[in-house]
């Protein structure tokens, strides 16, 4: 293999490889690789294919080197999914369907709306999460949640139930400088059993997104847009230590359920886990279970209507164990719903 094909290879895996572990470091910890968290991952993979086919033309045998790192991207880094045997396929327990969706209720138009209530009766639900649902028991949807449902809302959140649900709760936290943030907690009988709900909705990235963006036309607002960058994801990741000690007072079963507006790589997602939570998609999920980005594409891009992020998670406590998860239709919101059907572990 030629000396300068040999360079790209390795530099080609070392990045991989440096991509991997700043993932397992933390995402949210510089602003660079936080903006690398919300992009399409696939586009790492595509050095590694145009790669294998220079190197199977003039190396044959050097050609699996740039294949494992491109197969690595889509494997790891995407956050591919494929359990084996899903540790909820067999308990015994009580079945429990949870439906998790940011709906975007208030900018939608009534073919949404009614693309909504599509997927809810597809999906037939036993519990329902909305997020960013004000002003959506008003139509289409209340009319929905009319028979057999008890349902509550609370500002842009709306829990729904087959079972016997109870009043809503707010949770307050403050952290450092006085910022309080607030959380929406529900109970629901299932069974016999208390089980606690949080219906969680933290920061958009959006702000620090755009901020940073911006200095493309203009190179010298990065510093500042790479500062709003760093604060949002500091808020993101305080709203999460907050949900954290909150649920550290809950005893009984609990689920999160909703958008964290981040992805498995990031320290949200890793806080939860660290509290003795897990992903009901990462246990029992096929694919990659992307839930956002169809929308962004589609702008530029007509004929795509993929998603690309899995930033609308059902995280779940050790009671919980989870038979399949997947996601719903793209045609209601720029996020897509995501759907668990779950086991309460008997004890």
């Amino acid at each position: 293999m030629h000396k300068w094909l040999f360079t790209l290879v390795f530099g080609y895996l070392a990045f991989v490889g440096a991509l991997t572990l700043l993932n397992r470091l933390g995402t949210d910890r510089w602003w660079v690789t936080a903006f690398n968290l919300y992009l399409p991952q696939a586009i790492w993979a595509l050095p590694g294919v145009l790669l294998t086919i220079v190197v199977f033309r003039v190396a044959r045998r050097w050609a699996w080197l740039p294949l494992i790192g491109a197969l690595w991207v889509l494997g790891p880094i995407m956050g591919f999914c494929w359990p084996l045997g899903a540790s909820g396929s067999t308990a015994a327990g009580l079945p429990l369907r949870l439906l998790t969706w940011n709906v975007k209720y208030r900018t939608q138009n009534e073919l949404a709306h009614i693309a909504l209530r599509y997927d809810l009766e597809l999906h037939n639900p036993d519990l329902v999460c909305l997020q960013e649902a004000g002003g959506a028991l008003e139509g289409t949807l209340g009319e929905y949640f009319k028979k057999g449902w008890t349902v509550r809302s609370y500002g842009e959140f709306v829990v729904a139930s087959r079972f016997p649900l109870r009043e809503l709760e707010i949770r307050h936290g403050a952290v450092d400088g006085g910022r309080e943030y607030r959380f929406v907690r529900a109970e629901v009988l299932v069974g016999s059993t208390p089980v606690v709900v949080y219906n969680v909705h933290l920061e958009s990235p959006r702000t620090g997104l755009d901020a940073l963006t911006q200095s493309r036309r203009q190179p010298w607002l990065l510093p500042g847009g790479a500062r709003q960058l760093e604060q949002n994801m500091g808020r993101r990741v305080n709203q999460a230590q907050v949900l954290r000690k909150i649920l550290a007072g809950e005893k009984g079963p609990v689920l999160v359920a909703g958008d964290l507006n981040s992805p498995d790589a990031s320290l949200v997602g890793a806080g939860l886990r660290d509290a003795g939570f897990h992903d009901a998609f990462a246990e029992a999920g096929k694919g990659y279970g992307y839930s956002y980005g169809h929308r962004l594409l589609k702008h530029r891009l007509p004929f795509l209507n993929l998603s690309w992020m899995r930033i609308d998670h059902i995280m779940l406590s050790p009671q919980f164990s989870t038979r399949s998860c997947w996601t719903g239709t793209d045609r209601a919101s720029d996020h897509r719903p995501v759907i668990g059907d779950l086991v309460l572990r008997r004890d």
